[in-house]
């Protein structure tokens, strides 16, 4: 029986990436899901990283390394929220948030193949439900959405610490100021300034409305019935994706997920000791219930079995929520955190009306686009801009020949196709010894690729593969060499020379940083 790979499509904070953990967590107790992706990840987390390198590169001329906030998630070429292009659904776009300490943040555009959503075992989007589910590439997929109360998302869209706000506290909020004090704080302004509360009700609305035209195409989870009813959630959701489960392994998988952080490198995605059903009771006011239901959002839920939005008790109020109600009554926006950087990086950066804001925002470039800038060096922009669009036309030339192959060329044209990328990219690495790991990285994955079905004649002339325990140098970062190991990601710094890691512990020489992603070692030496 063929297995429908699956899609998910959510709004922010409506437990999208809670859905997709379960997705991928029941996807271990069934059979394999559609082919090997091995040279096509290879790629994206060798030549695609060079795209980040790029972009640091232009921080380090500038001596701003060290004020540099990008977070890892968002240096891995398929990281960051991600979209298929509406006018070009060949293309999928992929956002990444970059601040400067002392100088404000904007958002990077990159776009790419669409194909590189496949880096990923589970597709998946925070828009466009419409257009998923008419696209013809993923007509045979299995698509879900998660769905939430409306006051429950506003309310943890209010207390989010986004991915760049969360590289600035933990590299510079001592960490006895990193609680949830500094989460309510930060709060109380998006929710004592009306203005920023309605720019979130307006996307919101469109996404709901879109949703519920083509509600019918997806399995819909409610973010509560997780929360409250894990097993029959989970059992529903392994039948829609064709797996029978036992109790014991439906116990195993929510253990394993229930209120923990599952975003890597975003250590703040997650708020501690909430994750309620409900708790937006206690911090949202009656006007922001009276703005939800003007909006229409109670209405649009309603569907999904949420009753009606009632006012509130106002003697009942938490003193949150009489602190609130109190500077709303008097037209007072709260702003308690002195910080103005965190401010800025913990101000939303998608999902809002921007145009209620004084943000510059620029058109597309072929390849990227700075969509929104608060940066007060517009000069530093334009050069990161420069280079990602330089980096990312090199990267898509490349991909488009190995898409090509794939698509019409057989075997021997694969391998043929790698040495024609080399010369593509070789730029990218600067030549030598770090493109000749890169050819020697990418046939062991197109010899693992080839493995799946019957193995894969490797041509005399094609570069020798790479054993699993041998070392692979994947980039090089300012003097320190990044480098994968027997499943580990290690940064070393060049002066310590030549590392024998069959002999050497590596983990035990000076300045050497250890981690089990590539987006986690990245961040721990972005961090120092």
């Amino acid at each position: 029986m063929k297995v429908s790979p699956p899609l998910v499509v959510g709004y922010p904070r409506t437990g999208f990436t809670l859905l997709i953990s379960v997705i991928a967590e029941i996807g271990k107790y069934g059979p394999p899901v559609g082919p090997r992706r091995e040279v096509l990840r290879t790629f994206c987390e060798t030549a695609g990283m060079r795209i980040s390198a790029r972009i640091e590169d232009v921080f380090r001329s500038r001596s701003l390394t060290a004020d540099l906030l990008y977070n890892g998630n968002f240096r891995e070429m398929a990281g960051g929220p991600k979209w298929l292009k509406e006018e070009e659904d060949g293309i999928a776009c992929f956002r990444k948030y970059i601040g400067v300490r002392g100088k404000g943040d904007f958002t990077l555009i990159t776009s790419h193949p669409r194909e590189t959503l496949d880096y990923y075992d589970i597709v998946h989007s925070h828009v466009g439900p419409q257009h998923w589910s008419m696209h013809p590439a993923y007509a045979d997929h299995r698509r879900f959405a998660s769905i939430r109360n409306p006051a429950g998302a506003l309310a943890s869209a209010c207390f989010s610490i986004n991915a760049l706000a969360s590289e600035y506290i933990q590299r510079f909020v001592p960490a006895e100021a990193d609680d949830d004090r500094l989460r309510q704080q930060l709060a109380l302004y998006k929710l004592s300034d009306l203005n920023f509360f309605e720019a979130l009700l307006g996307p919101f609305k469109a996404y709901l409305e879109a949703f519920s035209a083509c509600a019918e195409r997806y399995h819909v989870m409610r973010w509560e019935d997780l929360i409250e009813q894990p097993g029959a959630t989970i059992r529903d959701i392994a039948s829609a994706m064709g797996v029978t489960l036992q109790d014991a392994e439906v116990a195993d998988i929510w253990r394993r997920l229930d209120h923990v952080n599952l975003t890597g490198a975003h250590r703040h995605n997650y708020r501690s000791g909430h994750g309620v059903v409900g708790g937006w009771r206690r911090w949202l006011t009656n006007t922001h219930l009276d703005m939800i239901r003007d909006y229409g959002l109670d209405g649009l839920a309603r569907r999904y079995g949420y009753g009606p939005v009632e006012r509130f008790d106002e003697a009942a109020y938490t003193p949150f929520q009489r602190k609130l109600a109190d500077a709303i009554a008097c037209g007072e926006v709260l702003r308690e955190y002195e910080d103005d950087d965190l401010f800025g990086y913990a101000f939303n950066k998608s999902n809002l009306d921007w145009a209620r804001f004084g943000f510059k925002h620029y058109d597309w470039r072929r390849h990227t686009r700075i969509e929104r800038s608060s940066c007060t060096d517009d000069s530093l922009v334009m050069a990161v801009w420069d280079a990602a669009e330089q980096a990312c036309a090199t990267v898509n030339e490349a991909l488009a020949c190995w898409l090509a192959v794939c698509r019409e060329g057989t075997r021997a044209d694969r391998w043929a196709a790698v040495e024609t990328m080399a010369a593509i990219v070789a730029p990218l690495f600067d030549g030598g010894e770090a493109l000749d790991e890169w050819r020697r990285a990418m046939s062991a994955a197109l010899e693992q690729e080839g493995t799946r079905d019957s193995p894969m004649q490797r041509p005399p002339c094609a570069p020798a593969r790479v054993r699993p325990s041998e070392p692979v140098l994947l980039q090089s970062v300012g003097s320190t060499n990044i480098v994968e190991f027997d499943s580990r990601y290690y940064a070393l710094p060049q002066s310590l020379g030549p590392v024998d890691f069959h002999v050497q512990d590596a983990t035990a020489l000076p300045g050497v940083l250890v981690a089990s992603s590539l987006s986690d070692v990245l961040t721990k030496l972005a961090a120092g």
